[in-house]
């Protein structure tokens, strides 16, 4: 079975039932949140990522991502980017979020690799 990882801020969700539709690998809490580490297989992706984006809180705004080999998608509540974990593919996102009032220290994207996961 192929899968993604995801990184997800439980507090960042409106509707934790979508945790339902993957599987929690680890977590740990990092000031006022919980950091999910999530497993999704290849073929269900594209559906979680649309369950994820809906339920994404939006006052502040929060977002997720997901990661698999060379691939990187973030998620906000309003758009989608499909990136690399090569950081010079990262500005359109880290733009797009510091316009919606995200800051850039929290807009790093990682872990995007299977080998950076430590919890």
């Amino acid at each position: 079975m192929s899968e993604y990882h995801g990184i997800i801020i439980k507090e960042g969700l409106k509707d934790q039932s979508v945790l339902d539709r993957m599987e929690i690998l680890g977590q740990k809490k990092a000031r006022e949140w919980t950091l999910l580490r999530v497993g999704v297989n290849e073929n269900k992706i594209d559906e979680v990522v649309g369950l994820v984006q809906k339920s994404l809180v939006t006052e502040p705004t929060y977002y997720a991502h997901f990661y698999r080999k060379e691939k990187l998608i973030v998620v906000f509540p309003k758009k989608i980017f499909y990136l690399t974990p090569d950081k010079e593919t990262w500005m359109p996102a880290t733009d797009y979020g510091k316009s919606l009032g995200v800051p850039e220290k929290e807009l790093d994207f990682k872990p995007c690799r299977f080998e950076e996961e430590t919890y």
